[in-house]
């Protein structure tokens, strides 16, 4: 079972507190990550949210570190928010309308950034990975993923036809996905010089934003230019020499 750290944050406007989770870190091995770099445990992004919604006055605000005093860890002597009330802005992910939700809120966000590009860059990640959240889990479709037992035929064929959706409203966004993804390549290459801690990361990140963009030949350029071979570069390279654009499980 997954452990988390609670805290909880007092919103700046009205004073509502809001109870959350921090996913411990001692459990990141044991967690599934994707092409497109991100990385669940029990299905729980392990990345603090850092811009949050009020639940009770709407007012939207950032937290760039989960430290005190933003955050405290001794839970207040007053009612609180739970964390599905504000967590990823109280969007359900159990079916597609709740990650295009999610996505919509992304593009809201970016209107009230007021030029900060590394704040844009955070939330064009995330919606980066919320327009692939509807395809996500497409090795899920395969007669092979069923033959594994993880699920019974009634609960993977119910899967398979939410998957299945998913694929149409992916293909119906796919101009916004796009677009985003260019907007995120900018601000990768502009953001990260080789002296930066994140510079390979981002590297990969560009690979990948290539790859998903359909502009092999830029993708298999960079690739050529590493010489570490780890298995995360491998499976990338491979889905690139087959022309495969769709987000992938990695490790999981």
């Amino acid at each position: 079972m997954i452990n988390f750290d609670t805290f909880y944050i007092r919103c700046p406007r009205c004073g509502s507190h809001l109870e959350g989770h921090l996913v411990r870190s001692e459990l990141v091995n044991k967690s599934v990550l994707f092409s497109d770099g991100k990385t669940l445990n029990d299905n729980y992004i392990t990345e603090p949210q850092k811009l949050i919604i009020c639940p009770a006055c709407s007012h939207w605000y950032w937290i760039e570190k989960y430290e005190e005093p933003v955050v405290s860890y001794e839970k207040p002597d007053a009612t609180v928010y739970n964390w599905n009330h504000w967590r990823f802005f109280g969007v359900h992910f159990n079916n597609n309308q709740g990650k295009i939700a999610l996505v919509n809120h992304y593009k809201k966000a970016l209107e009230i950034l007021n030029g900060d590009r590394d704040k844009e860059l955070y939330i064009r990640r995330l919606m980066w990975w919320a327009f692939n959240d509807l395809v996500r889990n497409n090795y899920q479709r395969t007669l092979k993923y069923l033959m594994s037992g993880q699920m019974s035929f009634n609960v993977w064929r119910k899967n398979r036809m939410k998957l299945h959706e998913g694929r149409i409203i992916f293909r119906k966004f796919r101009d916004d996905y796009v677009a985003n993804m260019r907007e995120l390549l900018v601000l990768l290459k502009s953001r990260y010089t080789p002296d930066d801690e994140e510079y390979e990361a981002s590297m990969l990140e560009i690979i990948e934003l290539y790859r998903e963009m359909g502009e092999y030949g830029e993708a298999q350029k960079i690739l050529n230019t590493i010489p570490r071979r780890t298995h995360y570069i491998a499976r990338i390279e491979r889905e690139v020499k087959k022309k495969h654009d769709f987000v992938f499980l990695v490790v999981g």
